[in-house]
């Protein structure tokens, strides 16, 4: 079955982190819905560098999609923006409740902080090192060291089945290209991460 990811856009995102995230899980045939947070949620956002990008869809189109990963760029304007939408954290609780991948970059996990994903998880994340501030070690999340570009963390709770609960943060965007390739390895496995970064030159 093919393997869906939703990745947030608004204005003032990160334009590398965005992209590069989109391009390098649809090499590995990833089926990738670029949703806007904005009211005009068709219409091109304008990104952190003056780089627009054209949605694939609004977030009243997407909003009652299941996906396997959602993403949320950085960019200082932009991420606070997700942070404080209330459908965005309906969308990031929902898919991680129900064991789906969710995963931010450079300022992104400051949106996790505000919606509390899986803050009753003690997960450890990464971020920005000028969003670090924002966040008190320990308290929701651990802050792994800086020079893990890439962090996933996963939480497993053993009731009357196993469930795992699954974030990925990185950096920012000189980390890009390592963030989607973990959420290629997450998704389809080492194999086609592999396959992907050979490709690549990476």
């Amino acid at each position: 079955m093919t393997k869906k990811a939703l990745v947030f856009i608004a204005n003032g995102s990160e334009e590398i982190e965005t992209v590069t995230t989109i391009d390098v899980l649809r090499r590995a045939e990833i089926d990738v819905d670029v949703v806007s947070i904005e009211k005009d949620g068709h219409d091109a956002v304008k990104c952190s560098r003056n780089v627009r990008v054209l949605p694939d869809k609004s977030l009243d189109d997407a909003k009652t999609n299941q996906y396997d990963c959602v993403v949320i760029p950085g960019g200082n304007d932009g991420s606070k923006a997700m942070a404080a939408h209330a459908e965005v954290g309906q969308i990031l609780t929902k898919h991680y409740e129900n064991g789906k991948i969710v995963a931010a970059i450079c300022a992104g996990p400051r949106a996790l902080l505000s919606h509390k994903i899986g803050v009753n998880h003690k997960h450890t994340i990464t971020c920005y090192p000028g969003v670090r501030k924002e966040f008190t070690d320990g308290e929701p999340y651990r802050l792994d060291t800086p020079d893990h570009v890439v962090c996933h963390s996963k939480h497993t709770e053993k009731d009357t089945e196993e469930k795992e609960y699954h974030i990925v943060t990185s950096q920012g965007p000189a980390t890009t290209m390592a963030f989607a390739l973990k959420l290629i390895e997450l998704l389809k496995g080492k194999d086609e991460a592999t396959k992907v970064k050979d490709g690549l030159l990476a």
